[in-house]
């Protein structure tokens, strides 16, 4: 099994969480998502911030 890059990981998080929100009617549920999602994006974000050259 290939070891996964810790962006490649974050972004197939962020696609599961997405789907789960796109397709949940419970209002709590959702709210928990966005703040999810919301936290990996700036998670994702800091991954390329650090990966780029000076």
């Amino acid at each position: 099994m290939k070891k996964m890059k810790p962006f490649d990981l974050a972004h197939e998080q962020y696609q599961l969480l997405m789907a789960k929100f796109k397709t949940t009617k419970d209002l709590q549920e959702k709210n928990i998502l966005f703040r999810r999602l919301t936290n990996l994006l700036a998670v994702m974000e800091f991954l390329i911030s650090i990966h780029k050259p000076h």
